[in-house]
């Protein structure tokens, strides 16, 4: 069984899931097996997380070590079969390696740390419908369009 645990660039427990430096993953007798880094840890939204989530399951992790983590991505994680635990933060990886940290295990999304944005709000889309996407010249279109406010193609007025 292997053991992530969300790090800062210092190599301490990491604050936040979706904003940690990376993730290092070790076996069961503590040696270090990968180290994954979270490029997307600057971005909003929720699709750089599931990419987490996908990467931390290709490595076989099932145990994920955190200082903390937003309700709909520990649901996600959840959901998907992994035992989470939320740490303090900083603490360092060798702590949590020799049990000197008390985990606490994270069993419900209510656990975690309400959300800023409202579902929908957060920039991926997710929980809200797709805007049509604005009319190209050469683009052939089906229906009624509108035109109002279009003044000139190319140069030429109409």
């Amino acid at each position: 069984m292997l053991v992530a645990i969300a790090v800062t660039p210092n190599h301490e427990v990491a604050g936040h899931f979706g904003k940690a430096a990376g993730f290092v993953v070790y076996d069961e007798q503590g040696r270090l097996v990968a180290e994954l880094i979270n490029h997307g840890r600057k971005e909003v939204g929720c699709k750089h997380k599931k990419q987490l989530q996908a990467q931390l399951a290709a490595h076989d992790v099932k145990t994920l070590v955190l200082g903390n983590v937003g309700q709909r991505s520990l649901a996600r994680l959840l959901r998907a079969g992994f035992a989470v635990f939320r740490v303090p933060n900083r603490a360092s990886v060798q702590d949590v390696l020799g049990g000197k940290v008390v985990r606490e295990p994270l069993l419900a999304a209510e656990q975690g740390r309400p959300c800023k944005r409202e579902k929908g709000d957060c920039g991926c889309g997710c929980g809200s419908k797709k805007a049509a996407k604005p009319a190209k010249i050469g683009m052939t279109v089906s229906g009624n369009v509108n035109v109002t406010g279009l003044t000139k193609i190319g140069g030429f007025k109409l």
